[in-house]
């Protein structure tokens, strides 16, 4: 079964530091845009009305789907199970790019941070 694609704005982008999670693990990415939200930290954003954060979309391979999504909840201290860390949030948002609109997951500040 295919799940959310992930929207990635920092270091899981392509030809950065931690884009490991990722490579090999993907059918195919976009260039994307988050509306309403921004970087309110250099590897943190939340949502603010009116505002974009650009970054990548990826579909990640269904045959390792929940594997590769778990990776990068570890990398975000997400524990097993949960969509919320001491960080980051795991939260769906809609973003866009060349060919529509996507649901993905996103990491982003958690509510009430």
């Amino acid at each position: 079964m295919e799940g959310r694609p992930l929207f990635v704005f920092g270091t899981l982008r392509l030809g950065h530091e931690n884009h490991h999670y990722l490579a090999g693990r993907f059918d195919r990415w976009l260039p994307a845009v988050l509306r309403d939200y921004q970087r309110v930290e250099p590897l943190m954003i939340d949502v603010a009305r009116g505002e974009a954060v650009d970054g990548q979309l990826f579909f990640l391979e269904s045959s390792r789907y929940d594997e590769t999504l778990a990776g990068c909840d570890e990398l975000e201290e997400i524990p097993i199970g949960q969509l919320v860390g001491h960080e980051y949030e795991r939260r769906e948002v809609t973003v866009q790019t060349p060919e529509g609109e996507f649901r993905a997951w996103a990491y982003v500040r958690p509510t009430g941070s």
